[in-house]
């Protein structure tokens, strides 16, 4: 990496780690929330001391807002783009495991049975972090199996706003938006790791998702292109 770009992915991280909490917490205060079926993510926390929570990637900004200072320890790439995310979630009260589908794996596994071990829900992005948008990788459905916990679905949407072009779509609510988010009942995974057992628990997860993602849409009147 050459002075010039060193020093500019200098200013981003910096940017990044100081700017974007503000810019979030400024924009979050504006938005007009409503979450259906928080009784679900209570009381799957009441049964299981922690949890898995899975959102679509495109979402994450509103929610980042929402659950903030909740202690949760998110799955974060290591890309460098998964860099200036960790930098702004970490001023928002998340921890972050470094790793993916792809790269360093095996390190973002250990830490996150660590954050078990300490009783923190983890947050996933079963499509991150580069895609197919909105179809589940087997990771988060491996972790719920190995760890033995309960996987909430959360579906997000907000109107109006901006949707990136982006292979995410990444969805980023407009000043004093109508946001939406729906929180669908706990599914728990039998402990086999075989390949087919993984395959359908990765299916339901995935119709899930996209059952609470389209509530999120009706809530909020947004309606996809």
């Amino acid at each position: 990496m050459g002075k010039r770009r060193q020093t500019q992915e200098t200013v981003l991280q910096f940017l990044a780690e100081h700017l974007g909490p503000v810019l979030i917490k400024s924009l979050g205060i504006t938005l007009r929330v409503t979450q259906v079926g928080l009784e679900h993510i209570t009381a799957a926390r009441a049964a299981a001391g922690n949890i898995i929570i899975a959102i679509w990637h495109g979402g994450l900004l509103p929610l980042a807002y929402v659950h903030r200072n909740e202690g949760i320890s998110v799955l974060v790439s290591t890309h460098q783009d998964g860099e200036y995310i960790a930098r702004v979630i970490h001023g928002l009260g998340f921890g972050t495991s470094r790793g993916s589908s792809t790269r360093g794996g095996i390190r973002a596994l250990r830490e996150l049975i660590q954050a078990d071990n300490n009783r923190l829900d983890l947050g996933i992005t079963p499509d991150g972090p580069r895609g197919p948008r909105e179809k589940v990788q087997p990771g988060v459905i491996y972790l719920a199996k190995r760890l033995g916990l309960p996987v909430i679905p959360i579906g997000v949407s907000s109107r109006p706003s901006l949707r990136l072009k982006s292979w995410d779509r990444f969805m980023i609510p407009l000043p004093f938006a109508r946001c939406t988010v729906v929180y669908g009942k706990p599914l728990r995974f039998e402990s086999s790791l075989s390949k087919e057992s993984i395959d359908l628990a990765g299916a339901e997860l995935e119709s899930r998702l996209s059952e609470v993602t389209r509530e999120a849409d009706n809530g909020c009147g947004y309606q996809r292109g």
